[in-house]
């Protein structure tokens, strides 16, 4: 049986071809009794337009770039490949391929750039990637994209899907609290500021919200979470009033922590406990498996590439979105209160 075309379906329709155009991108300026007739005859031919024909009829490239950064540790990629295969499978449903780049420390944006340019792709997901003077290009080039798990700030300058990070260092520190620990250390990278804040922010709130005392020595910023560094860990194990319990704002930076705490004859969760942030599919083998906070990163993906489409086909769509994260309780927290 020879293919259908958008000719043959415009005159099974009485309708031009333009007409039909519209009806499968979604514009208005027809009628309701015309789109549904159209639909209907879309919907009992089986119709489906080749990818060249989609192409040239909606002028679209039906491709998305995906921009991610690149990272040293394979280990840290982990929370972005849940993310993509959330994103991967809204596109699929959406008619969308693929484009993937990723930026190295040289901050090399001429990938997604060439596209903005040749119009190759119709819009971009930006992965924990930001440079401010490429966002302001795309901006004013009036070119669709989002940030995702990229901590920029949440004043809806830009379009961006995030972890409400503040919330879930609320919720850690409180678990560990209920968990009867009043000496509870804090470990953070410093590779953004924002991401910092909002870690250190909600840890600090539950600390005073509960009455408890932040010791500054308690505070361990600057570990990295690529690239294994013993000193923040180490402080901590040789304060004079040592913590019970440390919560770090990643999982990587947690697995370092449980490292040291090992190396220096110390039992987890008996002596000190650990919990962490991410849920790393790393975290659940660690010895102890890690308690931690999670978020469902293949829903931050179908999500976010369900957001871009709607800016693509200008429809309404939230500027700032935010995703919460539970508690995923292991074996690395004690709990001191049953000894109370």
């Amino acid at each position: 049986m020879e293919k259908l075309t958008i000719n043959d379906i415009a005159k099974l329709a009485g309708v031009s071809p333009a007409t039909v155009s519209l009806v499968m991108n979604g514009r208005k300026g027809i009628s309701e009794a015309t789109r549904e007739k159209v639909l209907s005859i879309i919907a009992e031919t089986g119709f489906k337009p080749n990818a060249h024909t989609r192409r040239l009829t909606l002028k679209k490239s039906f491709t998305v770039s995906i921009v991610m950064r690149q990272r040293s540790c394979a280990l840290f990629n982990f929370f972005s490949m849940e993310l993509l295969m959330g994103i991967f499978q809204e596109a699929r449903r959406l008619g969308y391929n693929i484009n993937f780049s990723t930026v190295d420390a040289n901050n090399d944006f001429s990938q997604i750039l060439d596209a903005v340019s040749t119009g190759a792709s119709d819009g971009a997901i930006f992965i924990q990637a930001y440079e401010p003077t490429v966002i302001d290009t795309l901006e004013k080039e009036k070119f669709p994209f989002i940030c995702v798990d990229s901590h920029l700030k949440q004043d809806g300058k830009h379009p961006c899907m995030d972890v409400d990070y503040y919330h879930a260092a609320y919720l850690a520190t409180e678990y560990l609290i209920s968990r009867g620990h009043r000496s509870i250390a804090f470990i953070s990278s410093d590779d953004s500021s924002e991401y910092f804040m909002r870690n250190f922010t909600g840890y600090t709130d539950a600390l005073k919200d509960h009455e408890l005392v932040c010791r500054p020595e308690w505070i361990q910023k600057g570990a990295d979470p690529e690239v294994p560094t013993p000193g923040c860990m180490d402080n901590l194990l040789n304060c004079k009033h040592r913590p019970t319990a440390v919560f770090c704002t990643g999982d990587m930076l947690a697995v370092e922590a449980i490292n040291r705490i090992h190396k220096a004859g110390l039992r987890i969760p008996d002596d000190i406990s650990i919990i962490g942030l991410d849920d790393l599919i790393v975290s659940e083998y660690l010895n102890p498996p890690l308690t931690t906070m999670t978020v469902d990163k293949n829903q931050m993906g179908i999500d976010s590439m369900n957001i871009l489409y709607r800016m693509i086909n200008k429809q309404a769509y939230k500027q700032v979105n935010m995703i919460d994260a539970k508690i995923i309780e292991r074996s690395s927290v004690r709990n001191l209160s049953l000894q109370q």
